[in-house]
């Protein structure tokens, strides 16, 4: 028994199933970022430096992991939100999560910036307290945060902390840290030297694999968000759980540095 759905019917359902594809829904995508290696003319002397401040070359590469979401002025639709959940390397998360309702996307755009120099003052204040205490060769006290210059073109936002922390440490000793050795890190950072958590951790070990890393230091507490029923982590990374700069350091000095698993998570 065939049935016929009336010409009326049928364009109403159309009209309805393509307004839902087109609909803004209230949610946003999140992709895999570049990876960008701070101690490649991102950390350098500021113009009015210090005659003593000393900078050494580095064979090692430090990269800070950036992700991309969707503009806070632009909506995602249906068609949009189901090919991102086809993709093994796109977040669908709500909106609520990154953006308040009612802020422009120019506003969302000046506070990104503002986190974003919050988090180089930060860094500059931990590494040169943390060169003081543990590298007294450095002659960090003659080295004033404003010596320094953090310069990173079209990313915004606090998760770069850390990784200017240790691009700072790194740039400022004679001892080679890093060893040749290609490692990317994320987290915030506070003038203490204690290490926060960021958003989008899972899109920024993809970064981080295509970026050759082997090596990758992650926030403590973002060990949830990597454990595997959650993300996927390359078999040829490790990743080492930290909470403070002085973990950074340590983890880079080991050979079996602390991961997640460490922490139960």
């Amino acid at each position: 028994m065939n049935l016929k759905i009336p010409k009326t019917a049928t364009f109403i359902l159309t009209i309805f199933f393509t307004l839902a594809f087109l609909a803004p829904l209230p949610f946003v995508v999140l992709t895999p970022g570049n990876a960008q290696n701070v101690l490649a003319k991102v950390i350098t002397p500021s113009k009015s430096a210090s005659k003593e401040l000393k900078i050494y070359e580095s064979d090692g590469k430090i990269f800070l992991l950036s992700i991309l979401i969707t503009n806070p002025s632009a909506y995602v639709t249906g068609s949009e939100l189901i090919y991102s959940w086809m993709r093994s390397d796109y977040a669908v998360m709500p909106r609520s999560l990154f953006y308040r309702g009612g802020r422009s996307a120019e506003a969302e755009k000046a506070i990104a910036k503002t986190e974003m120099v919050d988090s180089q003052i930060a860094a500059k204040t931990a590494a040169l307290n943390f060169l003081q205490e543990n590298y007294p060769n450095a002659q960090s006290e003659l080295v004033r945060p404003s010596d320094l210059n953090i310069s990173l073109a079209k990313t915004g936002g606090p998760s770069g902390g850390l990784a200017f922390a240790l691009g700072i440490i790194e740039l400022l000793t004679a001892e080679d840290i890093l060893q040749g050795r290609t490692i990317a890190t994320t987290g915030t950072i506070n003038s203490d030297g204690l290490v926060g958590s960021i958003g989008g951790i899972a899109e920024k070990i993809i970064a981080a694999e295509r970026a050759g890393v082997t090596l990758f230091l992650a926030p403590a507490a973002n060990c949830k968000d990597l454990a595997p029923s959650v993300a996927s982590i390359p078999k040829t990374m490790k990743i080492a759980a930290v909470n403070t700069l002085e973990d950074a350091i340590l983890a880079l000095n080991s050979k079996t540095p602390r991961g997640c698993a460490n922490l139960g998570a």
